[in-house]
């Protein structure tokens, strides 16, 4: 497949963002079906190096056909594609990634290279096309990183046959992909016998999700799937312990050296069996009793399923994957170093630097009562305000209220501007 070098300056980055937002019509460039890109995303804190893994042809679509460009301004990376023959902007998503969260680490800052498998999913072009990967800088710019031209008839694209032994489920539906947020619920340190086990679970965790603002109110919206994931072994490995499981998704504690962090690192492992479902967002349930859990925005959502506070973590964890929340607690312990620079806005529609009313992003739903910064009284326990302390530190960051479910285990509701949030990306999926 032929590379182009393609460079766009950044003044013309940011203009294709806004030229390419009118209306573009499905149908004249795509197919309603898949095209995934899987790459290997390498370097270190300041390095970022893109290289071309495979791209396969995937026989469903389950994103919208109306909403095409993302305006949302949300992810670590944002991916584009241009038609090759008139250089529009077809399409548009923002995402995070396993190495822009890597980056951040200590390990990232010694200048130690790691390398990462992922993707990205794109309409199945008609024709020829432009894909462009871009990554913010310190600034949150976004600097592209990656080029090259897809020709949807190359014989390269791997065409994907649906994994023998393996259907997806429908445990919810709602209307046609298309115009549904579909969430695939996947299974990892389930073995065969635990087939009834990973049912329940998925059963129970849909009833809570479902029983939570905004998601109760906007349930009708949904497509629901299930895919049964058998494993080798029961549970998942535990580095620390000295304990190591063989899983089809192999999900893990310890992720990034954090004891109750849980990620799986086999992305192509977990993109072959998702692409049997339509899928907007995935949820990873891990059979284990242990606390932990993981989330990264338009990636995946991991949770133990059999610890008294799993149902928290799970949709903390969507919160994350779904609508690019960030964490508002800052007492614990955390992997990370400078992961919010307290001198930059972040995208985060959830946390600020900004202690100016006028400038505030969630300015509309602030009472003009309400002091900024706003202080932890409890007149103000039920608020929306500007409250110190929000990703990772305790100064210089802010969050939107005394009490959410991106701030605390002891919170039982998203605060406003979180819900706000999540239900943008429901609109974006379903209208």
């Amino acid at each position: 497949m032929k590379k182009v070098i393609f460079s766009l300056t950044l003044v013309l980055l940011c203009a294709s963002l806004v030229w390419g937002q009118g209306s573009v019509s499905f149908a004249q460039y795509f197919e309603e079906k898949t095209l995934r890109i899987d790459f290997y995303h390498t370097g270190t804190k300041t390095e970022d190096i893109i290289s071309l893994d495979a791209i396969y042809e995937e026989p469903i679509w389950a994103g919208s056909l109306t909403e095409l460009i993302d305006t949302t301004n949300l992810g670590e990376h944002l991916v584009r594609v241009f038609d090759l023959a008139t250089n529009q902007l077809i399409y548009s998503r923002g995402f995070c990634s396993l190495f822009a969260e890597w980056q951040t680490t200590d390990e990232a800052a010694r200048d130690f290279r790691r390398t990462f498998h992922e993707s990205v999913l794109i309409p199945y072009p008609r024709a020829p096309v432009q894909v462009v990967i871009a990554s913010r800088d310190r600034e949150n710019l976004f600097r592209e990183v990656f080029t090259m031209a897809v020709d949807p008839a190359s014989y390269h694209i791997k065409r994907i046959q649906p994994q023998q032994g393996r259907k997806a489920t429908a445990v919810e539906q709602n209307g046609p992909p298309s115009v549904k947020y579909d969430l695939l619920f996947l299974g990892d340190g389930y073995r065969a016998e635990d087939s009834e086990k990973f049912r329940s679970d998925v059963a129970r965790y849909v009833e809570h999700l479902f029983s939570l603002s905004p998601y109760k109110e906007r349930r009708q919206d949904f497509n629901l799937w299930s895919v049964e994931v058998i494993s080798a072994e029961s549970g998942i490995s535990q580095p620390r312990q000295g304990v190591y499981r063989d899983t089809a998704l192999g999900c893990s504690f310890n992720a990034f050296d954090l004891p109750r962090y849980v990620l799986t690192l086999d992305n192509r492992a977990m993109r072959d069996i998702a692409s049997i479902a339509p899928y907007d967002g995935i949820i990873i349930l891990v059979n284990s009793e242990r606390y932990g859990g993981g989330g990264i925005y338009r990636l995946y959502a991991i949770s133990t399923v059999d610890h008294a506070d799993s149902p928290h973590v799970v949709v903390h964890e969507l919160g994350h994957a779904l609508a690019g929340l960030g964490d508002e607690y800052y007492q614990s312990e955390v992997s990370y170093s400078e992961f919010y620079p307290l001198d930059v806005e972040p995208w985060e529609p959830n946390i600020t630097i900004c202690q100016e009313r006028k400038m505030l992003k969630w300015r509309d739903l602030v009472d003009r009562l309400t002091p900024i910064p706003t202080p932890e009284k409890q007149e103000f326990v039920d608020a929306v305000g500007c409250f110190e302390g929000a990703g990772y530190s305790a100064k210089g960051l802010f969050r939107p209220a005394m009490r959410c479910i991106m701030f605390s285990k002891k919170s039982t509701a998203f605060c406003q501007v979180c819900q706000r949030a999540i239900e943008r990306i429901i609109d974006l999926y379903s209208k």
